[in-house]
């Protein structure tokens, strides 16, 4: 069943106009049909009960809630051609609810500030489009850009990792503790971190790791990662 992030107002399910050009005319829905709805993260069956002009009408809550326990943060190093569009979308199949863009001294690509104002729609809207197709409930918060020597503390988690090439002899190393509510990793740039930088994680309380024996690409890397935090996180 298609799913949609919706409003209600006055007692009426409300979807944005690209939603309705798409259940109307791709999906070509007819009075009578069914869709999923997510309103302020609660997912509801609905009915098309008109289609001109378009009325849909809840009928019952859906109890069952495909987000993860833990809140999942993926900080990721700018990446060159469409690896941040990629990396956006598998992230938020694999339950991330934030997504934060950082700049490093190895990037490859530039990335302005206003470089990213202009592609945050699109980041929005492939977020959401992910979300909808794996049935979330909520769509991934993207920050940007940030400056690795200047996170914030307000968007850090109560356990924090960095995958840092130079362990890469060593077992993977991550790990949830059993009162932790958020979690983040941190992945590197194409051309991975200077060890100051590294240092300066560090003092933030990131948690230098390995991902395993291999050097991964960057955007494997984070799926890598999001797909161990989910397994962890999903079998606590």
């Amino acid at each position: 069943m298609q799913r949609y992030f919706a409003k209600l107002i006055d007692n009426k399910v409300v979807l944005e106009d690209s939603d309705v050009h798409h259940l109307l005319h791709v999906m070509r829905a007819k009075k009578g049909d069914h869709i999923e709805a997510v309103i302020v993260s609660k997912a509801y069956i609905c009915e098309v009960f008109n289609t001109n002009p378009l009325e849909i009408r809840i009928m019952s809550e859906i109890d069952t809630n495909p987000e993860l326990m833990v809140n999942v943060t993926l900080f990721f190093a700018l990446a060159k051609g469409d690896k941040i569009d990629f990396v956006i979308q598998k992230a938020t199949e694999l339950g991330a609810s934030k997504i934060v863009l950082v700049k490093t001294k190895r990037n490859v690509v530039k990335f302005t500030d206003e470089d990213f104002k202009r592609k945050l729609s699109r980041f929005n809207t492939i977020a959401k489009e992910a979300s909808e197709q794996c049935h979330r409930n909520i769509i991934p918060e993207i920050i940007g850009i940030v400056d690795v020597r200047e996170i914030p503390r307000s968007i850090l988690c109560d356990q924090n990792f960095v995958a840092y090439e130079e362990l890469c002899n060593q077992k993977p190393e991550i790990f949830i503790e059993k009162d932790t509510k958020s979690v983040s990793i941190f992945i590197g740039s194409e051309g991975g971190f200077e060890k100051d930088e590294i240092l300066s994680l560090s003092e933030k309380g990131f948690r230098p790791v390995s991902l395993g024996k291999r050097i991964l690409r960057t955007e494997t890397a984070a799926i890598y990662s999001l797909s161990v935090f989910s397994y962890l996180i999903e079998n606590k």
